[in-house]
């Protein structure tokens, strides 16, 4: 594995962070607000002494003409009062200590090919390498630096969130490379997290994902999550789901985003990608809506709420196909998840709606490669057969688990099944594979008889840098 550095310079600057070339100082440090104002000279009349007052207005309009034309960069930010915690609605100049802006730190992650970008007050910016969080030089942010950066990549449209619902999520383009960004309030501080998103939409090759999953994409009707947590990549897998069906299928697809991170170009499909904020105001709204767009496939970034689900899986029983995701470890527990969100009558009904849709379950995380260059998806696959669907309809979902154990006929497989393959495929150490382990006694007598790959062993087949 290679070596992580403790720290990164920003491009081009010869110390840790800050180079005193990246910003001139203000010339509002140096230039005064107003002229002196001396006292009028004694006149004998009162049209000299108006005289002289128009002459004096006359000069202050062209000293804050003068000021104006030498502002710095000002971004729409923060409150117009006195209380930068409060209202996010004013403006903010840039702090004069800020030697560097956002595309600087930006240009960071993607010169050391980071996943993430986190700013926060009080810290200084901080990178994930290859999983492992490095700071960006030593000094810490001030509160008006964090506010400065991270309000400068939010659209306008969406900085009064802020003062409200207290958490936004945008899109962010900087050089050419997207990024994925959640802007939210911790103790009162505004900080954010970037999230670089590749601009290629990758295929299930390269991402090393199991070819089950073509097949579950070729559904034309029903539901198919992937879940995992966050950060195990579920978001690209969808995007490749997406990218196959684009390829494979002449079907209008609709993607409902927060925000949207890849965009899909029709190829033989007709896709319509809308982005919560910017062309609709929920995801239930616009899965509601998608209904009368005539959809063949939608795909809903997230089902975070109750309404959302039970949409989601009316339109699957209806005869369309559904992608979406879920924060949870595993194949079963996503049932678990989605049964649980329901009481009373209400999941007696939903189990019966989800034991007709439901199509598939994908569950991921990501392992740290052996080699050190990003990491590698260890992936559990339920596909619903009879048996599955009379076990969700009963509600025993506890019984599930050995039917995916022995349902590799079927293209389903265990995450013990995945993480074995890749310690035997030299992709993973072992002590990477068991700390992933869901059921860590099966996982040890599985590899009992494995040898610890060397390091630096040549994986087969072609995966994708997963930061």
């Amino acid at each position: 594995m290679s070596d992580i550095p403790h720290e990164l310079p920003l491009p081009g600057a010869p110390s840790p962070l800050l180079s005193s070339e990246l910003a001139p100082a203000s010339p509002l440090l140096t230039t005064p607000l107003l002229p002196d104002l001396a006292p009028l000279a004694p006149v004998n009349s009162m049209e000299k002494r108006l005289q002289q007052l128009e002459e004096r207005l006359q000069r202050q309009e062209r000293e804050l003409q003068s000021l104006r034309a030498a502002r710095p960069s000002v971004v729409s930010v923060v409150s117009q009062d006195e209380n930068p915690r409060s209202n996010f609605s004013g403006e903010a100049v840039r702090p004069p200590d800020l030697q560097f802006t956002l595309d600087d730190l930006l240009r960071v992650v993607i010169n050391y090919n980071a996943s993430d970008l986190h700013i926060k007050a009080n810290a200084p910016p901080t990178v994930r390498l290859n999983g492992d969080l490095v700071p960006i030089g030593e000094r810490p942010l001030t509160e008006q630096e964090s506010l400065y950066l991270v309000m400068s990549s939010i659209p306008k449209e969406k900085r009064a969130k802020l003062n409200t619902i207290r958490e936004i999520d945008a899109a962010y383009v900087s050089r050419g490379v997207r990024f994925r960004l959640n802007a939210f309030l911790e103790r009162g501080r505004v900080s954010a997290a970037f999230r670089m998103v590749s601009t290629q939409v990758p295929n299930f090759e390269s991402l090393g994902l199991p070819p089950v999953l073509a097949r579950l994409s070729n559904m034309y009707n029903g539901l198919v999550l992937v879940t995992g947590p966050a950060g195990s990549g579920k978001s690209t897998t969808l995007a490749a789901v997406i990218d196959w069906i684009n390829r494979n299928r002449r079907a209008h697809i609709v993607t409902i985003e927060d925000p949207i991170e890849y965009y899909h170009h029709d190829i033989h499909s007709f896709v319509s990608q809308r982005e919560i904020g910017t062309d609709t105001s929920s995801f239930a709204e616009a899965l509601r809506q998608a209904l009368r767009q005539d959809p063949n496939v939608i795909m809903v970034g997230e089902m975070r709420d109750v309404e959302t689900i039970m949409t989601a899986v009316t339109a699957a029983e209806t005869g369309h196909l559904v992608l979406s995701t879920l924060h949870t470890p595993n194949t079963v527990q996503s049932i678990d998840r989605i049964l649980d969100t329901f009481s009373g009558d209400q999941q007696k009904q939903i189990r019966m709606l989800l034991s007709s849709c439901l199509r598939g379950v994908v569950s991921q995380k990501l392992l740290q490669r052996v080699d050190g260059k990003g990491r590698v998806p260890a992936v559990e696959v339920l596909v619903c057969t009879s048996t599955v669907q009379s076990l969700i309809l009963e509600g025993n979902t506890k019984e599930i688990y050995p039917y995916i154990q022995q349902g590799g006929s079927e293209g389903m497989q265990t995450f013990t099944s995945s993480l074995t393959r890749l310690l035997e495929q030299g992709l993973v150490t072992r002590e990477e594979a068991a700390f992933h382990a869901e059921q860590s006694t099966e996982f040890r007598l599985a590899n009992r008889h494995n040898e610890q790959p060397r390091s630096g062993a040549t994986p087969s087949g072609s995966y994708l840098n997963w930061l």
